[in-house]
């Protein structure tokens, strides 16, 4: 399957492999089996045992509608709910480990959960699906319409996502070391830096990304005063390669 390629804003390109149409089917099924327990818990528990039949029958046809709706609304909002509360996962997609990102690299607004949900109609709840499938089988980033109106698609997290090094500069000969102690880091923390790095800027999650200076700091004895969180840590990833590479 060929790797997707999203610049952040921070100008940082990561390769990512888009979810499998298997991931995203399963991460579906999921979430539609966590509904229907839902509405399950609804009749059994609210509708049979307080007998609630008996008042919704004393109601006319509109305000027996809007009392199922606020019951359903759970149901109906599902995806919409979780996508936008979660970052762009619902639990199916949580226990597939796959998410929806902008292509942008930026993070998702809850106008583009909103569209995607709402592109659920033609996607998936007509003809079975079968227009997300065929969609996402022929488009070379693996959208449905949904995506393709939002400019999202579908990532596998389990995929090792890599730097695509653009971001950094040609390393030449005359490449100047701002941080020698960056050699105290192993080829390992190297890789976890990288991947933390990753994974923060693709959740925007400024919190990872000031331990991870800090855990840097720590180990290197390396104290950042002139850059700002992205510089320091790209400046960290030109030092190590440029020194690992004589």
């Amino acid at each position: 399957m060929t790797e997707i390629t999203i610049n952040t804003a921070q100008n940082v390109a990561i390769n990512f492999k888009p979810a499998s149409l298997g991931e995203r089917i399963v991460a579906f099924a999921i979430d539609m089996v966590i509904k229907i327990a839902y509405v399950s818990a609804i009749y059994y528990f609210i509708i049979d045992l307080l007998n609630l039949n008996r008042f919704l029958n004393s109601l006319d046809a509109w305000e027996s509608g809007v009392v199922y709706f606020v019951l359903f609304i759970p149901f109906i909002f599902y995806t919409l709910f979780f996508e936008s509360w979660t970052n762009g996962q619902t639990p199916g997609k949580m226990m597939m480990k796959i998410r929806v990102v902008k292509l942008e690299g930026y993070q998702a607004r809850f106008s583009d959960y909103f569209s995607r949900w709402v592109c659920r109609l033609v996607d998936i709840l007509i003809f079975m699906g079968l227009p997300a499938i065929l969609v996402i089988i022929f488009s070379k980033k693996s959208q449905r319409i949904g995506d393709m109106v939002t400019d999202t698609t579908v990532i596998s997290l389990k995929s090792n996502v890599q730097l695509n090094h653009r971001f950094l500069d040609d390393l030449s000969n005359e490449y100047v070391v701002t941080f020698p102690t960056v050699l105290r880091l192993s080829d390992h923390d190297m890789n976890i830096i990288k991947k933390a790095y990753n994974t923060a800027i693709i959740q925007n999650d400024y919190e990872m990304i000031t331990k991870l200076i800090a855990k840097i700091e720590e180990v290197t004895t390396i104290k950042n005063q002139n850059f700002n969180q992205h510089q320091f840590i790209q400046t960290i990833i030109n030092d190590f390669n440029h020194l690992t590479s004589k």
